[in-house]
Order: structure tokens, then C-alpha cells, then sequence
């Protein structure tokens, strides 16, 4: 395992599909004046596939390692970085270790109903870039929230449920239950 800087303050999201990890991140990042890095989006950037496309052409596995490649990264940045975690980095237990060595990992929670309203029809038809929930989306991300919750939970130090919120009271409670905002 590569040694990382711990002196470095990146903020890790995590949580499932659809709890705005991505959209969050990006505008924290802007409103701290730091960088932002999608992990799906670097793994896009490095392979120019999509996630659906790794996933169809040579498998979950493959993809896992391109998953915790980009979280390495991420992580090895000198500059604070906000990270936006796909929703399975916490699968792997390297990567649950990892993460244990942010300084803030901070877990974007929402309930089934929730999840399901914001992914939308696009998972359904298989259209979207999600191919763990084709077919019956709510089905699946119960599934998945049933296996991934307590390693959520045991990575993060915040958890934030983000039913209701918009992304400012979101960002809002990242950057107080943080002490980030203190350093604005």
C-alpha cells in the first residue's frame, strides 16, 4: 500500500449513487478555493470509458482497481482536495483503510425513496451510467444500501442525511460538522 501524506486535509465523500456527492463536492471545492476530484469521472478520464462501459467490457473487478487507482490519487495530492468517492469505493477493505487516512470523510446519506426519485427512470432502461441498478432501481439500492451501510458508517467521520436539503444547507453542514468553515 502507498504511504500517504496525512497532513494534507482532503474531504472524501461517500454514500451511494444519487446523494449528490459529485454536484456537493464540485461547489465545496469552489466555495474552499481547493481542487475537486471525481473518482468515476478520473476513471473516465484515464481509460476513456464509462463506468458502464468498464463494467460490460472487462468486468466489476477491473474496474474496483481503476477505483481504488483513482482514490490513491486523489489522496496523494499535496493540495487539499475535495473527493468525490464512487459509491462502492468502500468496498474494498485497502480502500476503507485508505480513506481512514483523510483527514474528513464525510458520508452524504439519503433514504431508498430519495435515492431512487433523484437516479430517475434512466437506470431502468439501462440507458444511465449505473449498471449495478438496472432493471428496478429501488430494488437494487436497497440491496446495495443493506450491504454497503456499515462500511459507511465505519469510514466516516461525519454522516449528513440529505433528504430535504438543498446543496448550500448541505455544504453548510459539511464545512460546520468539519471546522472547515472556521477557515474561510
Amino acid at each position: 500500500m502507498n504511504q500517504l501524506s496525512s497532513s494534507t486535509p482532503h474531504v472524501v465523500l461517500v454514500g451511494l449513487m444519487g446523494t449528490g456527492k459529485s454536484t456537493v463536492g464540485r461547489r465545496l471545492a469552489h466555495k474552499l478555493g481547493w481542487e475537486f476530484l471525481d473518482t468515476d469521472d478520473e476513471i473516465n478520464r484515464v481509460t476513456g470509458k464509462t463506468v458502464r462501459q468498464i463494467f460490460e467490457s472487462v468486468g466489476e473487478k477491473a474496474f474496483r482497481q481503476l477505483e481504488h487507482d483513482a482514490l490513491v490519487a486523489g489522496l496523494q495530492h499535496s493540495s487539499p482536495h475535495i473527493i468525490a468517492g464512487a459509491g462502492g469505493v468502500i468496498l474494498r477493505a485497502d480502500n476503507r483503510q485508505l480513506l481512514r487516512t483523510a483527514e474528513h470523510v464525510v458520508w452524504l446519506n439519503a433514504p431508498l425513496h430519495v435515492l431512487v426519485e433523484r437516479i430517475g427512470q434512466r437506470s431502468v432502461t439501462g440507458d444511465g451510467h449505473r449498471p449495478l441498478i438496472d432493471g428496478d432501481p429501488a430494488a437494487r439500492l436497497e440491496k446495495l444500501y443493506a450491504e454497503r451501510e456499515s462500511l459507511y458508517r465505519d469510514v466516516s467521520s461525519v454522516e449528513i442525511d440529505v433528504e430535504g436539503l438543498q446543496i448550500p444547507e448541505v455544504i453548510d453542514q459539511i464545512l460546520a460538522t468539519t471546522g472547515l468553515e472556521a477557515k474561510l
